[in-house]
């Protein structure tokens, strides 16, 4: 089934691109380039918000700030499927914007 996942891989490096793109976009937040299935970032609202507002929207992403070091304030987002991806930015929008 390699077609399949060819396929499955095209899709996920859009994605990733798109969301790179429009984190990077997004005023108070730092984006470091990735090669995986995730993205790193960094906001100027502290994490712990952040991740609570996200959450009560409904989106799920990784807190990874309690590491402390270079992970403080981080989060981590899973690069998924194009709906997912734009609950995900509307959800980050609203949050950062309040």
């Amino acid at each position: 089934h390699r077609d399949v996942l060819d396929e499955q891989a095209t899709r996920l490096r859009a994605e990733r691109a798109r969301l790179l793109q429009e984190l990077t976009a997004l005023p108070g937040v730092q984006v470091w380039p990735s090669a995986a299935n995730f993205i790193l970032f960094r906001t100027a609202k502290p994490a712990d918000t952040v991740f609570a507002s996200l959450r009560e929207q409904g989106v799920l992403i990784k807190n990874l700030s309690g590491a402390g070091g270079a992970l403080a304030n981080c989060l981590r987002v899973t690069v998924g499927a194009p709906d997912e991806n734009s609950v995900f930015l509307a959800a980050l929008r609203r949050t950062l914007s309040t």
